[in-house]
């Protein structure tokens, strides 16, 4: 199944993935954490009267590294509206989330996408720390 973006989605594990890199990211996060969330629901704005609330959900959230995760390939109106909205109900939040595209690493308000070549180095350099943590 191909969207307006062009991304193919793809069935793994038995989770839809809108798109072969998103299913990328699964198989990478996958090697480190077997209790990963997928499409976890985070609620932005709630109890507003008539209106439905808004809603945001992030690609991943694994629990061993306490961090959510969103791949991008494209910056939608829809993403940057909820990014400024996360941005100014949880100041800081976007900091703690990691960012992934599939071509080039770049800046865009603040937030950092990191290609899935560096997302890769990362989650091992993540590894590494996670594993002197646990050394007594």
């Amino acid at each position: 199944m191909i969207n307006k973006y062009h991304a193919k989605g793809q069935y793994y594990d038995g989770y839809y993935f809108g798109s072969t890199l998103e299913s990328k990211v699964y198989h990478l996060l996958k090697k480190y954490d077997d209790n990963l969330s997928i499409h976890p629901r985070l609620t932005l704005v709630d109890n507003c009267n008539d209106w439905k609330p808004i809603t945001w959900k992030p690609d991943f959230y694994s629990p061993v590294f306490n961090q959510y995760i969103e791949v991008k390939g494209v910056l939608t109106p829809d993403f940057k509206l909820k990014m400024q909205l996360l941005h100014y109900l949880n100041p800081g939040m976007i900091e703690d989330i990691w960012f992934v595209t599939r071509n080039r690493s770049y800046r865009w308000q603040g937030i950092y996408l990191m290609n899935i070549d560096e997302f890769q180095r990362h989650l091992k350099a993540q590894e590494f720390k996670l594993i002197g943590e646990q050394q007594p």
